[in-house]
């Protein structure tokens, strides 16, 4: 099938690593996907295959913009995406394209489709809501009226990648788990071999969370039989992160457990990172994992790392797969003793998490993702 990747985020690594699983499944199964994308956009890797550029002018980031600045950029960029939408439409159906992919929606996205012509679109049109979350009042409202006006439009599907598959009965949307993302631009080490210090990785942007907190406290403090080192990536995404960042690096800079890179990692070094480290901490206290999915997470599971999570932090995938540990922050001494038990007894249970991760990787893979995807397709045929 001749499938367009209809891409107008501008990437930073989450996108940039679900394109890049996406366009590779899409390959070794045949396909040949093409991007769609703005004028200009600003590619962070280089996917091997064609591209299409809209018409509507370029891609916009607002990106640690203040308040007034982000208003004005957000309101410019629902015109374009309405602009890039109908460009993308007449381009598909003139080039024969079987389906358009939308990898990386929201709400907005849905919004500007309505104002666009590709809601007429005769070639089937996926709008996949990918880290998405409901948990802001207000939301599941708008989403639930947004898909009911697009009911209407038989070619338009939209997709929830989540594995909280909390919302039935509605005729346009379904569910799609999310993948693993694995190793792709590196030769992984492969399995953890019981080597000192076990190596405790937090990466991505770091964000302001009281659990995290708290696990830090406790991971520099607290007596391990086996000795750990902690590697936190310091780089953020708005003021009051970068001023909480500053002070978990204040605190705990001359600790020997603790090592701080400010380096922007993507690509391969990105890779290597995850590679390089044995356990990949997900500790967050936000809601919103309820409901979409923790990138960090699912990556550090493709590259077969056991994780440490909240209990917020999807909870489905640690009920039915023992694929590390979920904690109560609520009880401090508690949760220390669990994560004492957890780090002392890593190297004994490691041979279990590491079964359960490739148990799990057969339900949440890019394989997985694609059917789901191309079934709808197939059954949408041009009218």
């Amino acid at each position: 099938m001749k499938i367009a990747i209809l891409e107008t985020v501008v990437p930073t690594g989450h996108e940039v690593e679900y394109d890049r699983g996406l366009v590779q499944e899409l390959l070794d199964t045949g396909h040949d996907p093409v991007f769609f994308v703005p004028q200009n956009y600003p590619f962070k890797a280089d996917y091997g295959i064609n591209v299409e550029y809209l018409k509507g002018g370029e891609a916009i980031s607002y990106r640690k913009a203040g308040f007034i600045k982000k208003t004005v950029l957000s309101i410019t960029r629902e015109l374009r995406r309405r602009r890039w939408f109908s460009h993308a439409k007449d381009m598909a159906e003139s080039k024969n394209y079987d389906l358009i992919v939308i990898p990386t929606a929201t709400p907005r996205y849905l919004k500007a489709l309505l104002g666009s012509r590709l809601c007429y679109s005769k070639v089937p049109v996926i709008v996949n809501m990918q880290v998405f979350s409901f948990e802001k009042k207000g939301r599941l409202e708008q989403f639930l009226a947004l898909a009911k006006k697009l009911e209407k439009y038989p070619n338009v599907h939209i997709t929830i990648t989540s594995p909280n598959h909390a919302l039935s009965n509605l005729p346009n949307v379904s569910y799609l788990d999310p993948p693993f993302y694995v190793p792709s631009l590196i030769k992984p080490k492969g399995p953890y071999d019981g080597h000192e210090p076990l190596i405790i990785g937090l990466y991505g942007f770091y964000r302001h969370d009281l659990n995290t907190r708290l696990l830090f406290k406790i991971l520099a403090t607290s007596s391990f039989t086996t000795p750990i080192k902690l590697i936190m990536q310091t780089v953020t995404n708005n003021a009051q992160d970068e001023k909480s960042c500053r002070e978990i690096v204040e605190m705990y800079k001359d600790n020997p457990r603790f090592t701080f890179t400010s380096a922007y990692l993507s690509d391969a070094t990105w890779q290597k990172a995850l590679d390089d480290t044995d356990i990949i901490i997900a500790p967050y206290a936000s809601m919103q994992y309820i409901y979409t999915y923790s990138a960090m997470c699912f990556n550090a599971l493709g590259f077969e790392k056991p994780v440490i999570i909240s209990p917020t932090v999807n909870p489905e995938v640690l009920k039915e797969y023992n694929v590390g540990i979920s904690l109560d922050f609520d009880d401090e001494e508690r949760l220390k003793k669990r994560i004492e038990k957890f780090i002392n007894t890593f190297q004994e249970q490691y041979p279990n998490y590491l079964n359960e991760i490739h148990r799990a990787h057969e339900r949440y893979s890019f394989k997985k993702v694609v059917q789901g995807m191309l079934n709808f397709a197939q059954k949408n045929t041009s009218p």
